[in-house]
Order: structure tokens, then C-alpha cells, then sequence
């Protein structure tokens, strides 16, 4: 049944992928591995980016376009080989979908075991459903975008913490930082936790997977390092990210960008005392901070896209969570069910009516930063529950 299953997903993904081949988050990887594998040329280099651009355009970039440059470093890029052995696009895409809808699916898993969840299990359906059908985790997932696959090793990871399994965490934790814009920040307040409490065993993990990982890349591309450094600073200026500076700036000219640097000062500060606070407290106390980290990456000046908003889902599923443990009544579970289907469904309500509108910029604006404002809000409001837990089966995180 299971294998039937995901043939099944696997077949309607290809079949979206024939009809919407415009997605390049995949593909530009993907091609790299192609040319890399077939023809032996580096990936960074202009014949593959040109081979991309034919493939994508149907003619050179010009001008204003995404010229296409693979930005993924190459040990990262080796992932990318196995798909690279399918040559029809459709298929290893409708693939890649497929592998990314069970990374959710474990995420939603991972997120729960982490949150201490004891819930109907005719409710994990629901969020399961909801993992794909939430906005954010639905662009990321069409894009074809890794951020849904770090999420998984960063909830992985935690999860490995929680239970001990340090090397298991260091490896997993080290892989979630490939995503630096939606995770790096993170990645720092884990490390710096780890060091606090001398746990070094994550540490020696995570170097060991960062040393294989360079080692197989420099043996496959010995002269990989500086073709992707440059691939990734011109792809970074070709691609629409957002800052709150740059929204202010759009709003207020004469003053934007200096709201948003004071707003930078004021959240960093914030972030910077609740991480002093959860050095030494209980594993919740240690979710909450890593969840309001996640929540304020983007609302801090680091730049970002509606994609990386799917990082949120295991914020989203500590505040339900804590939501529904004070809500003290039979029916509680049913209150989250009934509130992911009304974010799922307001979400895409507000989308598909700006884009009625032909509001593409006010409707990516709300993408970037409503959902991290409002779940800041709440994180706040359910602060003091969550960090202090009715129930004696969450306890102290391991030292």
C-alpha cells in the first residue's frame, strides 16, 4: 500500500511538473549534476549555465533575467546525483516532489514527538494535510525548494538532542544550516547552547559530516570552492529578496530604511536576552526560544522569500500545542484541527485575492512577514505556558 502510495504521488507530481515546468530551484541543480555526470564540465562555469539558460529561456539570459548560475556548493550538489540519472526532467522532478512531501510528513512526525504531543491520532491526518496544503510549505514544495528538507534535519536534530543521540544532532543540526538565510541564525544560538553545557560529542558530529562532505567534494571537483562563492553572490543579487528596510523603504522613503535598522536593534536585543534566559531551563523553555529564533529571522533584517517561511511549521505546531494543552477541555485536539484549517484556509483566501488584484507586490510582502509578526505575537502570548509545562513528561533536556 505504501509503495503503491507513492507511485501514485509520484505520478500526479510528474504530471504537475510537465504542466508547470517553470520552477528553477530544482532545476538549475539538477542540470549541474546532468552536465557535471554526462559531459564532465564544472557546474559553475559558463557552458553549464549557458546549457540552463537554452534549456530554461530558450535563449541566452538577458539582461534583468536569473542568469541561471548553480549557487548550491557542491558537496551539497552531490544529493543532487541520483536525480541526475533520470534524464527526463519531468520524472526526476515528480521525484524530488515525492521526496519532499515525506521530508513534511516526518517533519509534522519529528515536530510532535519533539512538542510532546498526545493527541487523536485521526488529528495527525489533519497535519498532515496541512503540511502540504499551508501556503508556505506549498511555494517551497512547487519550487522545489531544500528548505522543506533542512527543517526536516533541524526538527531531526533536536528530536536526536532531546534523546541523546549527540553525534545524530551534530550531523543533522550541521545539515539544516545549508540553509543559512532561514536557519543560520539558529544554528548559531544551538552551538552556542552546546558549548554552554559541554555537550561536545554534537560538536565532533557535526565536523565529522562537514569533513566527509568536503572531502567528497574536493575529490570529485578539486577547484569547486570559488565558482560557487561567485555563483552565489551573483545569484543572490538577481533574486527578489526582502528586508523590512526595503519594505519600509517602499512606504516611507526619507525614512524606511532607518526603521528598519531600529527594528533590527530592538529584536536582535530581544533575541539576545532569550537565549541568556534558556541556557540553563527545561527542554520546553528550549523550544520556545528556538521557535521565537526562527520567528524573528526574518523580521531582523536578514533577507528572505515566502519560501523559507515554511521553516515556521514547527513553531506553528509549539504554539497549537501549548494552546491546547490550557485550553483544559475534552475537546481541545479538535480546537488545532480546527485552527489549522482556518490558517490553511485564510492563508489562501488572502492569496488568491490579491492576486485576483494583481497585487503581486503587496501579496509577497504579506507572504514574507505577515505569518512571522502574528506567530511572534502569539509565541509571546503563550510564552509563560509554554515555558512552564503542566506535565512532568517533558522534564529537563538532557545534559
Amino acid at each position: 500500500m505504501v509503495i503503491a502510495a507513492l507511485g501514485g504521488l509520484t505520478w500526479a507530481n510528474m504530471t504537475y511538473a510537465r504542466a508547470h515546468p517553470g520552477e528553477t530551484d530544482f532545476l538549475v541543480p539538477w542540470l549541474g549534476a546532468q552536465t557535471f555526470l554526462q559531459y564532465g564540465n564544472n557546474p559553475y562555469e559558463n557552458p553549464a549555465t549557458q546549457r540552463a539558460q537554452l534549456i530554461y529561456y530558450g535563449h541566452l539570459a538577458k539582461e534583468g533575467e536569473d542568469p541561471l548560475r548553480l549557487d548550491v556548493p557542491f558537496p551539497i550538489e552531490l544529493f543532487y546525483f541520483p536525480f541526475a540519472f533520470f534524464p527526463e526532467y519531468a520524472f526526476a522532478c515528480g521525484l524530488w516532489m515525492t521526496f519532499l512531501e515525506a521530508a513534511l510528513v516526518f517533519t509534522i512526525l519529528f515536530s510532535l514527538a519533539l512538542t510532546g504531543w498526545k493527541s487523536p491520532r485521526a488529528l495527525w491526518v489533519v497535519f498532515t494535510i496541512f503540511s502540504v496544503m499551508w501556503i508556505h510549505t506549498w511555494l517551497a514544495l512547487i519550487a522545489g525548494n531544500t528548505i522543506i528538507i533542512t527543517t526536516l534535519c533541524m526538527v531531526g536534530g533536536l528530536l536526536a538532542l532531546r534523546i541523546k543521540k549527540d553525534e545524530v544532532a551534530g550531523a543533522l543540526l550541521l545539515l539544516s544550516a545549508f540553509q543559512p538565510l532561514a536557519n543560520g541564525i539558529l544554528t548559531l544560538f544551538i552551538f552556542w547552547w552546546v558549548l554552554h553545557h559541554h555537550r561536545w560529542r554534537v560538536l565532533w558530529g557535526a565536523l565529522m559530516v562537514l569533513g566527509l562532505l568536503l572531502v567528497a567534494g574536493f575529490i570529485f571537483l578539486p577547484g569547486w570552492f570559488l565558482p560557487s562563492l561567485r555563483a552565489i553572490i551573483v545569484e543572490y543579487h538577481a533574486q527578489a529578496y526582502f528586508t523590512p528596510g526595503i519594505v519600509f523603504a517602499g512606504w516611507w522613503p526619507a525614512i524606511g530604511k532607518k526603521i528598519g535598522w531600529l527594528l533590527a536593534i530592538l529584536l536582535a536585543t530581544l533575541l539576545f536576552l532569550e537565549w541568556h534566559a534558556a541556557r540553563g531551563e527545561n527542554l520546553r523553555h528550549l523550544l520556545w526560544t528556538i521557535s521565537v529564533t526562527l520567528v524573528i529571522t526574518p523580521l531582523i533584517g536578514i533577507p528572505t522569500n515566502p519560501d523559507l517561511n515554511a521553516v515556521l511549521i514547527f513553531p506553528l505546531i509549539l504554539f497549537l500545542t501549548v494552546i491546547a494543552e490550557r485550553w483544559g477541555r475534552p475537546g481541545r485536539w479538535w480546537l488545532v484541527g480546527i485552527l489549522l484549517i482556518m490558517i490553511c484556509a485564510s492563508s489562501w483566501g488572502v492569496t488568491c485575492r490579491l492576486t485576483a488584484h494583481a497585487s503581486f507586490a503587496s501579496l509577497r510582502t504579506l507572504l514574507v512577514y505577515a505569518i512571522p509578526s502574528l506567530m511572534l505575537i502569539g509565541l509571546y502570548w503563550v510564552r509563560w505556558w509554554a515555558i512552564h509545562p503542566p506535565r512532568t513528561e517533558f522534564g529537563e533536556l538532557p545534559r
